[in-house]
């Protein structure tokens, strides 16, 4: 009887498979890459950055401004017609985007200290370009 060995051993990588996984949907051990990062996913990761640093600043403004939430509040009820607290969505919606881009800025500084090529994920990017275009 013949025993075969198998030709390779691959350890499990269970932390690189989720950081791969979660940012560019790369599970599997065969779609990781250790090749240079191409231009444009490095234009992204700047894209990243620059957003990442908007919504800091977005954030910190409504964060600061709690004192004049209801001038706000009266601003739009004097054009709208109808009174809401606009504020707290305003600060919630802020507070998501940032700690969405402020993850993804976090798995991308990752991926660079272990030298796995950058691949953001499509989703990802159409949601950057949201989170950036408003």
């Amino acid at each position: 009887m013949v025993r075969h060995q198998p030709l390779q051993y691959y350890e499990p990588q269970l932390c690189l498979s989720c950081l791969t996984g979660i940012y560019g949907c790369r599970w599997k051990r065969y779609q990781r890459s250790h090749d240079d990062t191409t231009p444009w996913e490095r234009l992204w990761f700047l894209l990243l950055t620059f957003t990442f640093g908007l919504t800091l600043t977005w954030l910190y403004f409504w964060w600061e401004v709690h004192n004049d939430y209801d001038e706000f509040n009266w601003y739009l009820y004097n054009r709208m017609g109808y009174w809401s607290d606009w504020s707290v969505p305003i600060l919630m919606t802020t507070a998501a985007a940032f700690t969405y881009i402020a993850g993804l800025l976090v798995l991308a500084l990752c991926h660079i200290a272990v030298g796995q090529q950058m691949n953001l994920h499509w989703l990802h990017k159409l949601q950057l370009g949201k989170v950036h275009s408003c």
